[in-house]
């Protein structure tokens, strides 16, 4: 399976979104673009912000409308449900990575096809074994 990197979310910056948030964003888009530009990846993704589901929240939640972390995959022809599933799992199983996500004010992550409309979303806290301690 594989995975591209996109611009620079446009919209993210005329928003106003933190410099850290748009750092990450960023850093994953240009990986994600040289790794597709160099025929590592077969898929071409492009990692945004978008609206978060408001039953996910927790005590870092930013605004729901700026609380979602999106994977999209740009080039969907054919995307089977077992790539969403694979790109998703490889996210949530990296608890570091989950919560940096969640310090940065995102509680959902979304995953899918741009055009096909294939999409999971999941709750980042619902991943994090905090070790019985609640983020609600």
């Amino acid at each position: 399976m594989n995975i591209v990197d996109f611009f620079k979310n446009l919209l993210n910056s005329l928003v106003g979104t933190s410099l850290e948030r748009m750092k990450l964003i960023n850093t994953m888009n240009q990986n994600f673009k040289n790794s597709y530009c160099c025929g590592e990846l077969d898929r071409f993704c492009k990692v945004s912000v978008t609206i978060g589901d408001v039953n996910y929240a927790h005590e870092m939640s930013a605004f729901f409308l700026r609380s979602g972390f999106r994977i999209s995959i740009e080039n969907d022809n054919n995307l089977k449900d077992s790539e969403i599933r694979e790109i998703s799992q490889y996210i949530l199983s990296n608890k570091p990575f989950i919560r940096q996500l969640m310090t940065l004010g995102f509680d959902t992550l979304l995953v899918g096809g741009k055009h096909s409309k294939k999409e999971t979303q999941y709750s980042l806290k619902s991943y994090t074994q905090l070790g019985g301690f609640s983020l609600e």
